[in-house]
This record gives structure tokens, sequence and C-alpha cells, in this order.
């Protein structure tokens, strides 16, 4: 007799196998008609010259032409016209000295390869680091950490690494943030070094920069001067702590909150700070805190100001607000409010007001004389509109004591 479960069993057992063939037959890498594929595919770079691209065609058939599409991370893609030898090895050199790739970036690449009967077929995605090979870098890593270094003993790379430990804890102890992934530091130990791997924008005083969408900073510090890691440091992994917990969310913040809550996590900070801020104020020379929500200025004395400024505003919100009431700042400012109504919305006052109240309990100015200061352009317009009307006035009646004179 037979079993009554044995023949849907079967059909069952076949659907299964059937399903299963047609998952592994789409899963196989397309190739062109005749057959065709991209091997030995690979790029060498020279940091700041060049960038070497080369792959091997394999096909029956004749290739008409074979492209290289570049990608690096976090920006636009770029398509370029191959060589081809008649060997079937392609090649491009792409000229970085004049089209700057960011510096340890992730370059992500591909070969796209079009035969003569118009059949086309594509290379797998490969990627490097776009890192700076000028220099045999040592290294050092914790969990969180890598950080680089060129010129220095040991005994440096560890100061360094240590000063990482202490920025993290340093930043978290003004807003909770974890990091999710490993982070770069590579220290430079020559100005010029450092301002030619990066683009400065003319901002040749600069001593750090990060890259926090690569996970990566660069610093200046040379070995004679390793007390100056407890400030550059922390200051470039607050940027990149913030952009891991925020995403493309972190450009949304005004530059015065990045730039204040960074020099904040120093642990060894810039003396020069307090007294540019101190002479701004003396000076009633002060900039409005909106001029520093979408930058900083170029020029060094005035960086330094903002700096100072951006410092001192953060920290009277940490004292007044909390850790806490940071956090909503920062997630409001995330969320795309803008500079006055994100203040508003996480602390329930606008931009100016906390300004005026910043500049009266910190910094000692008169809350009254500020206000007035800032209305006297106000005044003055006023007080010219009513000159036109008064001279009229004076003028009728002078007019009317000489004719009464007369008379």
């Amino acid at each position: 007799m037979k079993n009554p479960m044995h023949v849907p069993s079967m059909k069952r057992l076949a659907l299964l196998l059937l399903g299963l063939a047609i998952m592994l037959g789409s899963a196989r890498p397309a190739k062109g008609q005749g057959g065709g594929e991209v091997t030995e595919a690979r790029a060498e770079h020279r940091f700041g010259e060049e960038v070497q691209f080369f792959a091997r065609i394999q096909s029956a058939g004749a290739i008409q032409s074979v492209s290289v599409t570049i990608r690096p991370a976090g920006g636009l893609a770029q398509t370029q016209a191959m060589s081809v030898n008649a060997d079937g090895t392609a090649g491009y050199r792409f000229d970085a000295l004049t089209n700057p790739l960011p510096a340890f970036a992730r370059v992500v690449y591909w070969f796209d390869v079009t035969l003569a009967d118009g059949t086309r077929f594509a290379s797998a995605q490969q990627e490097f680091i776009y890192s700076d090979n000028r220099f045999d870098w040592l290294g050092l890593n914790s969990q969180n950490v890598r950080v680089h270094w060129h010129e220095g003993d040991a005994a440096f790379g560890a100061a360094a690494l240590d000063a990482a430990q202490s920025g993290i804890e340093s930043v978290q102890s003004l807003v909770p943030i974890e990091p999710v992934a490993p982070m770069d530091i590579y220290i430079y130990a020559r100005g010029a070094d450092l301002q030619s791997a990066i683009d400065l924008g003319g901002k040749s005083w600069m001593a750090g920069h990060a890259s926090p969408e690569h996970g990566v900073a660069m610093i200046l510090v040379s070995p004679d001067r390793a007390y100056e890691l407890d400030r550059h440091v922390p200051h470039e992994l607050a940027h990149l702590l913030l952009y891991q917990s925020l995403g493309p969310r972190y450009y949304n913040l005004p530059v015065w909150l990045r730039e204040g809550l960074a020099t904040n996590a120093e642990i060894y900070p810039n003396s020069d700070l307090e007294a540019t801020l101190t002479d701004a104020v003396n000076a009633n020379a002060l900039f409005p805190l909106a001029d520093l929500c979408t930058s900083f200025p170029r020029e060094s004395v005035s960086a330094l100001q903002a700096y100072a400024q951006a410092k001192s505003f953060v920290r009277f919100l940490i004292d007044r607000f909390g850790t806490t009431g940071l956090s909503a700042l920062i997630s409001a400012y995330a969320d795309g409010m803008n500079c006055e109504q994100g203040a508003n919305r996480a602390l329930e006052q606008p931009l100016s007001q906390l300004e005026i109240s910043w500049r009266d309990s910190a910094l000692g100015e008169n809350r009254s004389g500020v206000a007035a200061a800032n209305l006297l352009p106000y005044f003055i317009v006023i007080g010219l509109a009513m000159v036109i009307p008064l001279w009229g006035w004076a003028a009728r009646i002078v007019a009317r004591r000489k004719l009464a004179k007369r008379n």
C-alpha cells in the first residue's frame, strides 16, 4: 500500500530543488555573449601625483572600448576612457595633481567593457585607500582609534594613543557619544607636509583637519612638541565622533557649535583663546553669533577670536543647561532647524537672547549697553528721517519772524 504522504512530499522536494536551481542560476555573474570578463584589475597610486588603473580583458570577440569609473567615498563618480593594447590589457592614468582626491579616502572603482558586436560587461567593484604614501607610517591601535606617525619614537606614538583615549573620554563628558567604528589619526611633523596633504583653503595657520565622512583626522605635531597632542587629537576626534553619531546631518550643525564643542574637548587648551576673547570684549568687537553659524573667518587673528567665542559660548550653554541641554541642541540643529530656531526648540530661548545672556553673565558685558549698541544704527536712521521735518519747521518760524518785523 502506498504511503499517502509520499507523492506530495516528492512534489514539494522537486519544487524546492527547482527553486534552488533558479536562485543559483540567477546568482551567477553576468557575462557577455561569446564570453568575456575583466581580470587582473588593480590600482596603484603615488599620493598627490597620479593613480594608475590596470585591467586585462578576456573576450572571444574584438574589444571596442574600455572605461574605468572612479568614485571617492562621499564624492561624485567620474568615468574615463582607457587605452587598450592588442594583448587585451587596458590602462588609464588619473592626474591626482590637477584633480586632487581626498587624503586617505576610500576610492571605489570598476571597469566597463564594450565589444565590437555591442556586447557589454563590467567588472566587480573594487576599492583602495588613497593613503599619503610619501611617508613610511608607524602605527599603534586601540579598540576605537588607530594613530599613525612618520617621525618620532615609540614613546611619541604611545603618547598620541593616550591622547586619543583621553580625548574620547573628554568628548563623552560633554555629549554621550559612543564610537561605532575605528577612527584614524595621522600625525604630520611639518606644516608644509600637512598643507600639501589637504586643501586648507588658504588657512595655512590650521594645525588640524578632520574628514568626518572618511573617519580620518590629520594633525600637525612635531615630536619635540608632543604636549600639543592633548590639544589637537581630542579636538579632531570630537568632529569624528559627532559625525559617527549624526552621519551627514553633522553638517547641519552651526560651525560655532561644532568648533565650540571640539575646543572644549581639548585637554591641553590654547592659552591664547582667553586673552583674545578678553581683548575683543574690551574693544567691543565681538562677532555676532549669527555670523558664526555657517563659517569662521579665514584670517588667523579673526579665526582665533571666533574659536574663543565658540568655546566660551558652548561652555556657557553646558553650565546653564547641562549636557542634556547640549544634546538637545545638537539634535535640534541636526534635524535641520536654523540657527535661531534650533536654540528656541531645544532650550526655549532664541539664539539672540542666549547671546545677550552669555555676554552679560559670562563676559561681564552690560546687557543694556549691548542692546543699545545693536540699536544704534536704527537710532541714526530715525534721526536722519527727522532732520528734514525739523529743518522745515525751523525755516517756517524764521520766515514768520522776518515777516512780522517788516510789518
